[in-house]
């Protein structure tokens, strides 16, 4: 049983690592086609396009790893269809359950693996292209649409642009009192990192304090102002970045009341809820690809087979695209969100296997 259990582990890993590779390279190609002008126009040139590729392989990889493990699987069951060694496992008595059996530790193994990568790699390079303002970061970074909110030190803190990776624009600051009131609101064009703190130009300011209805205009104030803050460059960064693009840690802070970032904190506890999840989700899918690809014909090529789970794993991702769409809008509660899809998609995978059971 344990040879079984390697061949088809070895199997498996190979022909996930080739479709791993293909997928990153096709849609990393695409997508740099797609910004190719941004790409080309900085200094770095064509070696920019191998750059841009890099860092966003850990992004694009999030988005399809699940999928990368359906098409494996079904690759492994097409392979042992056609060279007929399926119709000897199940000679030795290995029925589609000892099959997910057999399977499952490197289907699981493959799925930790791959949110470990996730984890580390994938926030430095979303920092990393925020930095660069290239593509879709030139819009998911910090705009008047999108503002960054924050609390700091007692102070509300609101930005509305994100100028250069250590200057933000639109800056507006509500001093309060230790009861929460608003004491005076300060505005600033710009504001520049400088080491600890960050430099404020353009300002003018607004006392609120004891107005008490009374019209106030705002001053322009040329004096020297510093936004004395915790916050740096990196930190903001994380503060703007969307909350599937952090790591599991990051998600983890930004979901506890008072520490949330663009988003509310239920969509970070959303995502991080859907990242510790997903070995489930390979476990799940794999019950339904082994039991779809029990096909033991003479003429049988696992073809069309092929084709249903692949239109099955779309399925599943569509689903869960749905699920994710609302929970991480406030639509749909974390748990449900996440539960559904997979409660879904394991009745019909212990269905299927049931049936290959009965049939044989």
């Amino acid at each position: 049983m344990l040879k079984f259990a390697a061949y088809l582990s070895k199997s498996f890993f190979l022909l996930w690592l080739t479709v791993v590779f293909g997928f990153l390279t096709l849609i990393g190609l695409l997508d740099s086609l797609a910004n190719g002008a941004d790409i080309l126009s900085g200094d770095g040139g064509f070696k920019d396009t191998f750059k841009y590729m890099a860092l966003r392989a850990p992004v694009i990889f999030d988005r399809i790893f699940i999928f990368t493990l359906v098409v494996a699987i079904l690759l492994t069951f097409v392979k042992l269809i056609r060279q007929h060694e399926l119709v000897a496992l199940l000679g030795f008595g290995i029925s589609a359950p000892k099959q997910i059996m057999l399977l499952a530790p490197a289907v699981l193994g493959a799925a930790l693996l791959s949110i470990t990568v996730i984890d580390y790699t994938m926030a430095p390079a979303v920092k990393s292209l925020q930095a660069w303002g290239i593509g879709e970061y030139k819009v998911k970074n910090i705009t008047e649409d999108n503002p960054l909110w924050l609390e700091d030190n007692g102070r509300i803190v609101r930005a509305t642009e994100r100028l250069r990776y250590d200057m933000l624009g639109g800056i507006t600051i509500f001093s309060r009192n230790d009861v929460g009131d608003v004491e005076g609101i300060l505005w600033a064009q710009t504001a520049t990192y400088k080491n600890p703190n960050w430099q404020l130009n353009g300002v003018r300011t607004l006392a609120v304090e004891g107005a008490d209805g009374e019209p106030r205009i705002a001053m322009k104030d040329a004096s020297t102002h510093i936004w004395e803050t915790r916050q740096n460059p990196t930190s903001i960064a994380r503060l703007a970045a969307e909350p599937r693009d952090l790591s599991l840690s990051e998600m983890r802070r930004f979901r506890k009341r008072g520490n949330s970032g663009s988003k509310p904190r239920f969509a970070y506890s959303f995502w991080h809820a859907h990242r510790l999840t997903r070995p489930i989700a390979a476990l799940i899918l794999l019950v339904c690809c082994a039991a779809l690809m029990q096909r033991t014909g003479r003429e049988d090529t696992g073809d069309k087979t092929l084709i249903l789970g692949i239109t099955m794993g779309f399925i599943f991702l569509i689903i869960d695209g749905a699920m994710a769409t609302f929970a991480a809008s406030g639509g749909l509660a974390v748990l449900p969100a996440i539960t559904l899809p997979l409660l879904f998609f394991g009745v019909l995978g212990a269905f299927m296997v049931l049936r290959t059971e009965s049939l044989g």
